[in-house]
This record gives C-alpha cells, sequence and structure tokens, in this order.
C-alpha cells in the first residue's frame, strides 16, 4: 500500500481532527484548529504546506483540502506521489448558482458553524475556527482549477459521495474528465463518505 506517511488535508471549517484516527502528516489550514496564524491567500497557504513537507508523498485532500492538494501538486510536483480527492471540486463557485451559495453563507452567519459541519460530516465535531477562515471560504468559492487541471501529472483517485449536499456528485464527474488517467469511485454516502475516518481509510485501501 502506497500510503506510507501520507499528508492528510481537511475541509473547510473542520481541522486535522477528521483524520485523528490515521497515521501521517496532518495539517490544521489557516485560522482552522491549532493554526491561528495569519491567513493571506491559498497560495501562499500551498506555500506553507509545501516548505513543511519533507520528500515526496501521497496527499489525501477533502473538500477544499482537495482543492489544496491539487495545487501543491500542480505548484511542487516534486512533494507530491499520488492525490486521493475526496468531495472535491474543479471550481466550487461553479458548483451551484450563486444565490444558493449565497444563502449557505447567510445561514452560517445566522445559525453559526455547526448547521454546515452537520451537513457535511457524519458525526459531531467540534474544533477552533477563526474568522481568518471566512475569507478562505470566499476565496475557495472563487478558487477555479479548470484550466490548470490538463496539465497535471500524478496519478489520482477522485472517491465522492452518491448524497453529497456540499458539492454535488456531478463536480466529481466534472474534475474525472479533466484530469486525464484519473480514476472515479462513486460511494453510498455524504460530503464525507464513510461512517468514520477508518472506514475512509477502508476506501482508500480497495482502490489503490
Amino acid at each position: 500500500m502506497g500510503l506510507y506517511h501520507p499528508l492528510f488535508i481537511h475541509g473547510w471549517a473542520f481541522s486535522s481532527k477528521v483524520f485523528r484516527g490515521l497515521q501521517g502528516i496532518k495539517v490544521d489550514l489557516p485560522g482552522h484548529g491549532s493554526n491561528c496564524g495569519p491567513y493571506e491567500n491559498l497560495e501562499r497557504a500551498v506555500e506553507s504546506i509545501a516548505l513543511s513537507l519533507p520528500g515526496k508523498h501521497d496527499v489525501v485532500g477533502w473538500s477544499l483540502g482537495g482543492s489544496i492538494a491539487l495545487m501543491l501538486a500542480l505548484r511542487f510536483p516534486a512533494k507530491v506521489r499520488r492525490l486521493f480527492l475526496i468531495g472535491a471540486s474543479p471550481f466550487f463557485g461553479g458548483a451551484w448558482p450563486e444565490k444558493n451559495v449565497r444563502a449557505l453563507k447567510l445561514r452560517i452567519k445566522k445559525e453559526g458553524i455547526n448547521v454546515f459541519r452537520k451537513m457535511a460530516y457524519p458525526k459531531p465535531f467540534e474544533d477552533t475556527l477563526e474568522k481568518e477562515a471566512f475569507r478562505m471560504l470566499e476565496d475557495y468559492v472563487r478558487l477555479d482549477l479548470r484550466d490548470r487541471l490538463p496539465f497535471l501529472k500524478k496519478e489520482v483517485t477522485i472517491l465522492h459521495g452518491k448524497e453529497d449536499r456540499i458539492v454535488p456528485v456531478y463536480e466529481a464527474f466534472k474534475l474525472h474528465n479533466l484530469i486525464k488517467g484519473s480514476k472515479l469511485i462513486i460511494l453510498p454516502g455524504g460530503h464525507f463518505p464513510a461512517e468514520d475516518e477508518r472506514s475512509l481509510l477502508s476506501a482508500l485501501l480497495k482502490v489503490s
């Protein structure tokens, strides 16, 4: 199994705790979990991860973490062996009509971050989320990787939940079509298409 010391990158509004039951390198994105450092933009966040990595790794990215993983592979290919993308989109801002994205952000503002966490993750989740993270969300909505993905030269496996309420399943097909030679696995389940991190790893083991 090639997931030796993999790098795990979590999704927006979560932290490395979603992968706590797994062995590997786990990072907290700016404004998430233990990372209270300043957030400039997504490119700088990718640079920070690249600088912290010793050698080449398989990278597992969930949701926003999948986009970060793609940016890492495109900008720092020597740091990435293979990619495993979970619930990812080539352009999250284009996955829904603009009014839906606005409505989701308004609901989070009114009801709190847990309303989003319940939609995205199968278990109760608690960890720190700083105001910095909301600027990252705005950047994620605008991030469009579609023009860059045909130039990606890595082995890529895409896993997506059929009932994903955050990133619709058709985004997985878009990603698959843009990345030449990629594998696409549709799983039962939602945005985190497994009961927990260990069952998610089991799915990765079966396809890698």
